[in-house]
């Protein structure tokens, strides 16, 4: 007998499908050897990737099956290969820690800043490995100079790496910031806009926002905000913690002046590693918050000039590359639909299912992404958050209410299962 679920997510699927599925392989085998190797990563989905194959890519990953993981918003589990390439880095340099063996490293480090800038459609001058989005943020933050009279704009759904960072400086040196808040539920972009743009004074150096709030899952028109400070000659920084790896990105095209994210969120990738991006027409203006053993005032890029730090975790970085091949084969633009295909199924679920619940996240795709955050009245979203995971085997979030963002490990019924323990919970 077909469930009434199951109807939902067929019919759902007849939206979202398009196109023929590729023969794919069932599995993916590689291991962990003496000799350091790129690993193998999953087919190319070819045209419209379906069910099956969000399934195949799902046993990519180390998860239990009685678990869900859909705290993609702080931290993401990395497919198998991820840690087998770090364990063998990690390996070969508890073997040996010359200099001699460990040039190996800047060979590896070379190479995933040349992918990671093809990703974000920049040039690799223009790109650092940083070691997350707080410490992008902060060598923002601390490398721009500003005058007394100089105001930055904080958007009041900020990180605090990106707000209370702010606030900090602007302490100790006396320029100005001011906080501003947007509407609960905008109507459109233009809404969002306009808030920006009354904002906006004369003394206005820069703008900072996260791409897609944490707290709310609200999405900013990043581009129309960019495109809106530069024709004022204004800076912007746009915190990507919520976009990096989900979102199909051009940074070129984005139009802001830096732009921050973390490997292990969206990308889900090897841990202690962020990028940062610069325009190069600001490269120049910045200083570095920290210099190490290998700093020079001749480094002409930005990975030289603000991420020599000294001893760092080094084999974590060698598996940027499988990573960035792994979104690469699947494709960035498949795995923002996806990601997004599983919000709105996720969304529609619950308000037909459980129709008392109030999301603080729009419904609609333009202001949202992969990020859904609701409250059921009269019930504590953090004892709900425990007994998800207690009860059921999923991990969310008690951010801004019960937060759930699924990343594209999930299954459409994996989305059932999360709907079905709400359903029970909340009865």
């Amino acid at each position: 007998m077909t469930t009434h679920s199951t109807a939902n997510r067929r019919n759902f699927l007849r939206k979202f499908t398009t196109g023929l599925a590729a023969t794919l392989t069932t599995s993916m085998v590689s291991s962990a050897t003496t000799t350091i190797k790129p690993v193998s990563t999953i087919p190319s989905p070819g045209v419209g990737p379906d069910e099956k194959y969000w399934e195949m890519v799902k046993r990519q990953f180390l998860v239990a099956d009685e678990m869900l993981m859909v705290n993609s918003a702080n931290l993401c589990p990395s497919p198998h290969f991820i840690y087998e390439k770090v364990e063998q880095y990690s390996r070969n340099l508890a073997r040996d820690v010359s200099f001699q063996n460990r040039a190996i490293f800047a060979e590896v480090r070379s190479g995933a800043l040349k992918m990671l800038a093809d990703y974000l459609g920049v040039s690799a001058a223009q790109v650092a490995i940083t070691r997350n989005t707080s410490e992008s943020n902060n060598i923002i933050v601390n490398g721009i100079d500003f005058k007394a009279t100089d105001e930055v704009l904080l958007w009041e759904q900020n990180h605090p790496t990106n707000l209370i960072a702010w606030q900090n400086r602007a302490r100790r040196e006396g320029f100005r910031v001011k906080v501003f808040a947007v509407p609960v539920q905008p109507q459109s972009k233009e809404e969002l806009l306009q808030v920006f743009e009354r904002a906006i004074t004369s003394n206005t150096k820069l703008i900072a926002f996260s791409h897609i709030s944490n707290v709310s899952g609200l999405a900013m028109p990043a581009s129309e905000i960019c495109a809106m400070a530069r024709n004022r000659g204004i800076l912007t920084l746009v915190d990507g913690a919520q976009s990096f790896g989900f979102m199909d990105l051009n940074l070129q095209k984005l139009g802001c002046s830096f732009y921050s994210g973390s490997a292990h969120k969206w990308l889900m990738g090897p841990l202690e590693n962020g990028v940062l991006y610069v325009d190069k027409e600001q490269l120049p203006n910045l200083w570095p918050n920290i210099i190490a053993a290998g700093w020079s005032e001749d480094h002409q890029t930005l990975d030289e000039k603000v991420a020599v730090l000294g001893q760092r975790n080094t084999p974590s970085t060698s598996a940027m590359t499988d990573i960035l091949e792994f979104h690469r084969t699947i494709g960035k633009a498949n795995i923002e639909l996806r990601v997004r295909q599983l919000n709105t199924y996720l969304k529609e679920q619950i308000r037909e299912q459980i129709p008392q619940a109030v999301f603080t996240t729009p419904m609609s795709e333009a202001l949202s992404g992969g990020v859904t955050i609701l409250q059921i009245p009269d019930r504590d979203s953090r004892a709900i958050f425990q007994k998800l995971y207690e009860e059921y085997g999923i991990a969310g979030a008690p951010t801004g209410g019960l937060r759930i963002s699924p990343n594209i490990y999930c299954t459409l019924a994996d989305i059932d299962r999360i709907v079905a323990a709400l359903l029970a919970l909340t009865r």
